[in-house]
């Protein structure tokens, strides 16, 4: 009788400790690192003899590019920080290099991220005052390579063209604090960019 009572003892202590214990074996949600973005102070881009002018972010660092056609006209503003660069290539309008087809060249650079892109959001730009329009590609997807691009213009001399990148593999669930601050940041320098001529 001793031993049936002890084992009902031990039955029930083994009983009311498991039922203490939370065996949740749902798997946990993935998740991601937090990255703090700080907010930026401005500065002018008056620089590399070129005709225009904008603000950008005091962690941006403007870099100069020598491509095989030794293109003086082209510069990246990178963000080492974050892993990313906004690649920039200005071009003036001829008869031989139309605003027609600079526009063209936009669109399919952009179209070249639709197979792994969710939508793109079109946006015009424009600034009569300053004579500046364009347009601004903002391209979701969580695998999309360029998450952003422009053109602006004055439509008759000058024409200048911008896409972001990152450096890493896309993951762009995981990069959006980034994204969201470094499309802000193009979005106003954008909207303060200015011929000078």
């Amino acid at each position: 009788m001793k031993k049936i009572v002890i084992l009902i003892s031990l039955f029930f202590g083994v009983f009311l400790v498991s039922c203490g214990k939370s065996d949740n074996s749902t798997p946990k949600p993935k998740t991601y690192f937090r990255l703090d973005v700080p907010v930026p102070t401005y500065q002018i881009f008056d620089t590399l003899d070129l005709p225009f002018t904008f603000k950008y972010p005091n962690y941006g660092i403007i870099e100069k590019t020598e491509d095989k056609f030794n293109n003086k006209n082209w510069f990246n503003i990178s963000y080492p920080n974050y892993g990313c660069k906004l690649y920039v290539s200005f071009i003036n309008i001829s008869p031989k290099t139309t605003l027609v087809n600079l526009v063209n060249d936009s669109y399919n650079f952009t179209k070249e991220h639709d197979k792994f892109s969710s939508g793109v959001i079109e946006r015009a730009y424009s600034n009569k005052e300053a004579k500046v329009y364009g347009y601004v590609f903002e391209i979701k997807g969580s695998k999309v390579a360029s998450p952003y691009q422009f053109y602006v213009t004055d439509s008759v001399r000058h024409f200048l063209r911008g896409a972001l990148y990152f450096d890493s593999k896309p993951n762009n669930d995981s990069l959006a604090p980034i994204i969201q601050r470094v499309t802000e940041d193009l979005d106003y320098m954008i909207s303060t960019f200015e011929w000078k001529e």
